[in-house]
């Protein structure tokens, strides 16, 4: 282990350790943990840089195992289990960062059989939000019991971390999201601290697994959630195995509700790509130095169990890769929400949570209103409604191309390094193809709508539309996206607006639906007038097709006079009648950029990103 306990009494001792779990140590200490490690264990631990931060920090990893397989292409080719463990997204939420530093040291150090470093592959990431961590203060966590100083929840950007995954707009995403694919990690294990609510539960240990559409990544993923909860109950701990929501947040007696996390979150992202993820939140009223033994603990749980169901977890993942190449043509839900948004008055189960006593106030104490207090001194156990039931929303179901999907080439530079920052296999067209039938979306322009506060620093936007075949040519340099692939579910999530992290729902083709020229008033009105009249300038301007209509578009007119008042009431609605005869001056507004395509291309067509 390096240095002896008689050079030095407290070998590989964090910061934290040192000062009784008053203080959670500097970034720095980090690195020089970590080359000890090395030092000491050469054979089991590596320490690299796994990228930058956005103010030029490196993001330090290490790689430890028993194994002998401290590089990501000798874990593949021997098939052990990669666990990606990490700390520090949130930064004032700092647990796993110590947690995971000690437990690493007290496993190197445990020679038994029973070590599960010699099952697994263990790449931990301790700080994920460097800039963030170092960005200290002592009120920084208000709603937290220690340590003295935390960093921030976001990064120097002002980026959350983990709502991020899908975009990748941060430097600290777009190295994680390299690093997930060069170790494929079989589980991901987001290490974080509940933000405030008041119980007695020490963590809670949550997943998402219902967005996975293979049933065995499903039941693998409460297997193993129900195996981790039974250890960490072993070990004298009192977990939850959801993050708990307060229906009311001024009431616990109103219920407790599960919600549906979206693919933005770490954990959520590994379902789509047929792996497993969970969030681990311990409970932040607990003191630090019980917060750290909780995360470290429930780490040691989740090794254990996965070590143990290693082979099913591997051929699990295998299955799953080879299922998501067949889902051409499928229909699959895309965006989740509690039954209760869709059914305020389902008869739901009851839970107990052990909390405390409470007082419900509608004229708060000094600030009036409704409010809070909760009396820690008495312990209560809450047996409330459970509102656990999750289900897809009917709009988010849409029925997969047979083919794939086409970025044109004015897309492209835009789209392709996410999609090299996801693994995503894609081809870019090498010449210009004719026409073909393609499945193109034209929207309303009642169908955009816009957040009115931006997110993440982006303003997201919700569109919906209708997909038809049209003629569509495909220029050089556009890409082709296969949906026949593993990451197929993930193709999915990114390229159909109705997914609740897709490019589209995150703004990134916000210009399609921007009007950047029109027809003046006056000019409508002439046209309209003309058209009315049905003169012969109609039929020179736009056609002996368009003039030969005029006599029918108007009797439909003077009909929809008539019979409808509103219409007859609405010179807009009138106006849109007529001028949606001519052909549009901007074809291409209101279409959605990314075209489905029902067909593969040819190989020849293609060539394909390495």
């Amino acid at each position: 282990m390096g240095q002896t306990a008689a050079s030095n009494p407290l070998p590989h001792r964090v910061h934290a350790e040192l000062t009784g779990f008053a203080q959670s140590g500097p970034y720095p200490e980090v690195g020089r943990y970590c080359r000890d490690l090395q030092r000491g264990h050469p054979t089991s631990v590596k320490c690299f840089n796994m990228g930058t931060t956005a103010q030029g920090r490196d993001i330090k990893a290490m790689v430890v195992s028993k194994t002998g397989a401290l590089n990501a292409l000798a874990a593949k080719k021997q098939k052990i289990p990669v666990v990606l463990v990490i700390g520090g997204t949130h930064a004032g939420e700092i647990d796993g960062k110590d947690a995971g530093l000690i437990l690493m040291r007290d496993l190197l150090a445990d020679p038994s059989n029973q070590n599960p470093l010699h099952q697994l592959v263990v790449v931990f990431v301790p700080v994920f939000n460097v800039d963030g961590h170092e960005n200290r203060s002592k009120f920084s966590r208000p709603n937290q019991n220690g340590p003295l100083e935390t960093g921030q929840r976001t990064n120097a950007l002002r980026i959350n971390l983990n709502r991020d995954w899908m975009i990748a707009q941060a430097h600290e995403t777009k190295a994680m999201l390299s690093l997930v694919q060069q170790w494929d990690p079989l589980v991901t294990l987001d290490l974080h601290v509940t933000d405030g609510l008041r119980f007695r539960h020490d963590v809670s240990v949550s997943m998402s697994s219902h967005y996975a559409i293979d049933p065995v990544i499903q039941r693998e993923a409460i297997q193993m959630l129900n195996g981790t909860l039974a250890q960490l109950r072993s070990m004298g701990h009192d977990p939850l195995g959801f993050y708990p929501q307060l229906k009311d947040v001024n009431d616990p007696g109103m219920g407790v509700i599960l919600e549906a996390d979206a693919p933005r979150f770490s954990h959520v992202y590994a379902s789509l790509r047929n792996r497993w993820g969970f969030l681990i939140e311990d409970h932040a009223w607990s003191p630090y130095a019980e917060r750290v033994l909780t995360s470290k603990n429930t780490l040691l749980a989740f090794f254990r169990v996965i070590a143990a169901n290693r082979f099913e977890l591997v051929h699990s993942a295998a299955q799953a890769d080879a299922q998501n190449q067949s889902l051409a043509g499928r229909e699959v839900p895309l965006m989740w929400v509690n039954a209760v948004d869709i059914d305020p008055n389902q008869t739901v189960p009851h839970i107990e949570i052990k909390g405390y006593r409470y007082e419900v106030f509608q004229d708060a104490p000094v600030v009036g209103g409704r409010g809070i207090a909760y009396d820690t001194t008495e312990h209560q156990v809450w047996s409330v409604p459970f509102y656990n039931k999750l289900l897809p929303i009917q709009e988010s179901t849409v029925k997969l191309p047979q083919g794939g999907y086409v970025i044109p080439t004015e897309w492209a530079s835009l789209i392709k390094p996410l999609l090299i920052h996801h693994g995503i296999r894609f081809g870019q067209v090498n010449k210009d193809q004719t026409p073909k039938d393609m499945d193109v979306m034209r929207v309303r322009p009642q169908d955009v709508v816009y957040d009115a506060d931006s997110f993440q620093g982006r303003q997201r936007t919700s569109v919906t539309g209708h997909w038809s075949l049209e003629l569509a040519g495909v220029r050089k340099g556009s890409i082709f996206v296969p949906i026949q692939q593993p990451k197929a579910l993930l193709v999915a999530h990114l390229f159909e607006p109705a997914a609740p992290d897709s490019f589209s729902s995150w703004g990134m083709f916000n210009t399609a639906y921007e009007t950047s020229d029109y027809v003046a008033d006056h000019r409508e009105l002439e046209l309209i007038r003309r058209m009315h009249e049905q003169s012969p300038l109609i039929g020179q301007l736009y056609g002996d097709a368009l003039a030969a209509q005029l006599p029918l578009i108007r009797q439909r007119y003077e009909e929809k006079l008539s019979s409808d008042e509103s219409f007859r009431l609405d010179p807009q609605a009138r106006i849109d009648f007529w001028m949606s005869f001519l052909p549009p001056q901007d074809p291409d507004l209101f279409k959605y950029p990314i075209l489905r395509a029902p067909f593969m291309f040819g190989k020849d067509m293609l060539a394909w990103q390495k």
